[in-house]
């Protein structure tokens, strides 16, 4: 049986503020919105805001995140493009476009409660 990814849910401590972050800064649209839930357009795969308490403080590294926390992953065509466009709208970025041992580049962003989210770019 043939399963692919539905869903990722972000817990966020104000919703209109992660709207606005995901819509308007990432350019996500919304398909449904409610003061306790919201999701958004990603392609095959929905994302759901729901309210939770606010993180005692940002993680911005691999080594800060505990077992069963996740990561997003974003994949862009241009990501020194994505990269000055996000951080002219004062998207924070922890890691700039850097080449990886991986052969590509990779950068590091937060959301407004400091989920930490990946960017790549797409190998042509």
């Amino acid at each position: 049986m043939l399963m692919r990814l539905n869903h990722v849910i972000v817990y966020c401590s104000d919703m209109q503020r992660s709207i606005g972050f995901y819509r308007d800064q990432l350019g996500f649209p919304v398909k449904f919105e409610s003061p306790e839930w919201t999701e958004l357009h990603s392609g095959s795969t929905t994302i759901a805001l729901h309210i939770a308490k606010a993180a005692e403080r940002p993680r911005v590294a691999h080594e800060e995140v505990k077992a069963g926390e996740a990561h997003l992953g974003l994949e862009v065509l241009d990501i020194e493009k994505f990269y000055q466009e996000k951080k002219a709208k004062g998207v924070e970025f922890t890691m700039p476009p850097t080449m990886r041992d991986f052969g590509r580049k990779l950068a590091i962003f937060v959301d407004p409660d400091g989920l930490p989210i990946s960017v790549t770019e797409e190998v042509r």
